[in-house]
């Protein structure tokens, strides 16, 4: 199961999964970065500060190498550090 990594302050990070990802968008609010999976659960990334369709791609990029994929998850650093991972039902 692939999984990428998101940076957080202080050298950590969240994970979360790179598979099944059926859309990654900003939030209805455009101030989160919002992934769909398969499966009818989101995972919403929160921020110190509102992310733009620039972070939106960097999920994309890293989500795209680790998809289906094992190993070493890139760590991905978006415009402000992420301040927590949410996951719901859609």
């Amino acid at each position: 199961m692939g999984h990428i990594k998101l940076a957080k302050a202080n050298g950590e990070f969240d994970i979360v999964s790179a598979d099944n990802v059926g859309h990654v968008k900003e939030s209805d609010t455009g101030d989160d970065v919002e992934i769909a999976y398969t499966s009818g659960y989101k995972a919403t990334i929160a921020g110190a500060g509102a992310y733009a369709q620039a972070d939106v791609f960097k999920v994309v990029k890293a989500l795209d190498i680790m998809e289906g994929a094992s190993g070493v998850a890139p760590l991905v650093e978006l415009s402000s550090k992420v301040t927590g991972v949410t996951v719901a039902s859609i």
